[in-house]
């Protein structure tokens, strides 16, 4: 086992569902931004359009993968945010398309996977946001530019 494979394992041990959520979005949202600045080389440059389909693919497995969990049973999350998440799933979904398609705004998802942040770890939330860059953990391998 490697020494990743055991820090990944040690974070799924300690930290709690939000502080990953908090995590991945911060990753996949790092990810989003880099695309925005490679949108205009995306008409022209393959390997520029490679990177903005991987970031809006990320960023739509993820919530995919958000509106997957709240619809299992036992979900403990209130009935009224789980179907806020459903929503902003299909919503995130749509836009992505748009994105796609060259009508909608890569902006708007950063925007969202941003106020989730915030609704999931405030205090973090902020500090990345005074510091323009969030938070990263030792050992991550995606690492965030600026927020």
């Amino acid at each position: 086992m490697s020494s990743y494979d055991a820090y990944n394992r040690a974070i799924k041990n300690t930290a709690s569902p939000r502080d990953v959520e908090y995590r991945l979005l911060g990753q996949v949202t790092s990810a989003l931004m880099k695309a925005q600045q490679r949108m205009s080389d995306a008409r022209t440059k393959p390997t520029a359009m490679a990177e903005v389909m991987d970031a809006l693919n990320w960023n739509n497995q993820v919530w995919d993968t958000f509106v997957q969990d709240v619809g299992t049973e036992g979900n403990m999350l209130p009935r009224e945010l789980r179907a806020a998440i459903v929503s902003l799933g299909i919503w995130v979904s749509r836009e992505t398309g748009l994105v796609t398609s060259g009508e909608g705004d890569i902006e708007a998802l950063i925007s969202v996977n941003k106020a989730i942040m915030r609704g999931l770890n405030p205090g973090r939330a902020e500090q990345d946001d005074k510091a323009e860059k969030p938070a990263t953990d030792p050992g991550i391998s995606a690492s965030l530019d600026s927020f």
